[in-house]
Parts: structure tokens; sequence; C-alpha cells
């Protein structure tokens, strides 16, 4: 990834991930709370993550006034499925829709975001999820692929 930003959030997720690994045994139950916690950051690091590229595309490519009324706009994004993502793509680039569509649509992509901001909405809401350390360390490395490919797309 090429955001400070970005890279400062993953390498955090990184490490708590690993951590958070080093539970065993008797401590599978802390295991499993922690893998929801994980689960909302993720899901928060896509948030700022789609905000974050597009806006310095924006910055780099408009006026002031636009690129400022973009960053506004993306700012108010919450909780992106894979939807979003093509959305917002195809706001700028109908072709960028297109790839990007092709892109998540393999290798399990798209059901990783819609995994991870799913999970999320249960477990804000205080319902059993059912995600386990493993699958979020998975659905987290298949977003990041996204991630890296929309920064590809912006010329980042």
């Amino acid at each position: 990834m090429k955001s400070r930003h970005l890279n400062i959030q993953k390498q955090r997720l990184d490490w708590l991930i690993a951590e958070t690994s080093r539970f065993q045994g008797d401590q599978l139950e802390l295991q499993a709370h922690w893998a929801r916690y994980l689960c909302v950051l993720a899901a928060g690091f896509l948030e700022n993550a789609l905000s974050e590229i597009y806006s310095k595309y924006a910055k780099a490519s408009a006026n002031p006034q636009v690129s400022n009324y973009v960053e506004a706009v993306l700012g108010k994004i919450q909780n992106p499925k894979s939807g979003k993502f093509l959305d917002t793509a195809r706001a700028f680039d109908i072709s960028w829709e297109e790839s990007l569509s092709a892109f998540i649509g393999i290798e399990g992509r798209k059901d990783a975001i819609d995994a991870i901001m799913s999970n999320r909405h249960l477990i804000a809401h205080g319902k059993d999820s059912g995600i386990s350390l493993a699958r979020v360390q998975e659905y987290l490395k298949k977003s990041i692929e996204v991630i890296e490919f929309i920064e590809s797309q912006c010329g980042l």
C-alpha cells in the first residue's frame, strides 16, 4: 500500500492478529472476543481506505474545490460492502468499475469485503457473528488486495 496512514493501520491490524494468535487452550474464548474486535477494526480500515485513496486521486486530479467536495462525500461512507466499492469506482470512471468488478469477482474478494461488513453489523448490534481469527485474517488479506488494486487504478 502506498498510503502511510493506511500502512500504519494495516501494521496495527497485523500486530494485533499476531498477538491474538498466541491465545490457546483455555484462552480460546478470549481469542474469539479479539476476533470480533479485529473484524470491527478491519471494517474501519476498509472505510478509511476507500475514502483516502479516492480523495488522494481527486486532490491530484482536480481543483481544490472539487477535491474538497469529493473528500467530504467520501468521508460519509460507512460500512461499504463491495457494491459501494463498485459504485465509487464508477463515479470516477466506468472502466474502473468494470475492472474492479472483474477483480473482486474472483478468489473470494467480494465475499471477503461483504463478510467483514456483515459481521461488523452483527457485532455492533450485539449479535453472534461466529467470526474467527482465521476468517478475519483471510478476509483482511483479500480486502487488502482490493485496496491495492484501487490504488493502482488511481495511479497512486
